[in-house]
């Protein structure tokens, strides 16, 4: 029995690691099975806040096929998925304010629906505070967004126009940094 689970057990161990890209300590996969897909990590970037450069979170955007083009990405019909991974504990409270600043960013100009706000008011509601370590993951699809704190999820929404806005939070004119949109995109450092 030994003599045929080893052969096994070292194709186990001589295969390609499941983890793909490591930044600031944290490693995020390679891949990410979305409704029958397998998208592709397409860039990781770190997230530093203020003028020290304090490590938040390492993302990752994955795309069924690699692409720079943010508008495109946007544009999309096909799945797409963010994972943050903390580096830094925020309270719920710290967690709100981000969420609250990528709003003004990106809705500030009266380019966000109304009807969106209910359902960003629920995301809001449902994030928790974070500890290093700790993920939200993004799963984007051509009908909704599922918004996930580790395994939980802190909400399901079919409302496009709000799945839309929170990628374009990340990689659109208005992301939370120049770095971390051009990482996510793939894009050599200017």
């Amino acid at each position: 029995m030994l003599r045929t689970l080893l052969p096994v057990l070292l194709c186990g161990l001589l295969a390609p690691n499941a983890m793909a890209a490591s930044l600031a300590g944290m490693t995020l996969p390679d891949s990410y099975p979305v409704e029958g897909q397998t998208l592709v990590l397409n860039g990781i970037g770190l997230r530093t806040l203020t003028i020290f450069h304090i490590k938040a979170y390492v993302a990752g955007l994955y795309l069924v096929r690699p692409s720079h083009d943010a508008r495109e990405i946007l544009r999309s019909a096909e799945s797409k998925v963010v994972i943050l991974k903390f580096i830094r504990a925020a309270s719920k409270e710290r967690v709100e304010t981000q969420y609250r600043a990528g709003e003004a960013a990106n809705c500030g100009h009266g380019e966000c629906a109304p009807s969106d706000q209910a359902d960003f008011e629920k995301l809001i509601a449902a994030a928790p505070a974070v500890k290093p370590g700790d993920t939200f993951t993004y799963i984007f699809t051509n009908r909704r967004v599922r918004v996930f704190a580790n395994d939980r999820v802190m909400g399901d929404f079919a409302d496009r126009d709000l799945a839309y806005r929170l990628l374009s939070g990340f990689i659109g004119d208005h992301p939370p940094s120049a770095d971390l949109r051009r990482q996510l995109l793939g894009l050599p450092e200017q």
